[in-house]
């Protein structure tokens, strides 16, 4: 069995599909693309670009709408993703 490694993508993407189930994905993906130097599908996948600063800048992204709301969706849905990986979050995440 190969157990998949998880990435700055996969955090990235857990935290557009979460936005998307809240405001919409019209909205979520336009927020999600205003993030440099990454590629979101129209289905919430992030597809390239995935990194530390990358995830810094889509937190900042949410939570210039919803604040304190975002932040705590965010966590939730990351939490599942970051059990035990080695990754840095950001300060917006911690």
């Amino acid at each position: 069995m190969t157990v998949k490694t998880v990435d700055y993508g996969d955090l990235m993407t857990a935290i557009v599909k979460k936005q998307i189930s809240i405001i919409g994905s019209e909205r979520a993906i336009l927020f999600a693309r205003k993030v440099p130097r990454i590629s979101v599908s129209d289905d919430g996948t992030v597809t390239g670009g995935g990194s530390k600063d990358g995830l810094s800048i889509l937190c900042q992204q949410y939570m210039s709408v919803a604040s304190g709301v975002a932040k705590m969706l965010m966590k939730s849905a990351i939490a599942p993703l970051i059990a035990g990986s080695p990754l840095e979050l950001p300060d917006e995440l911690r």
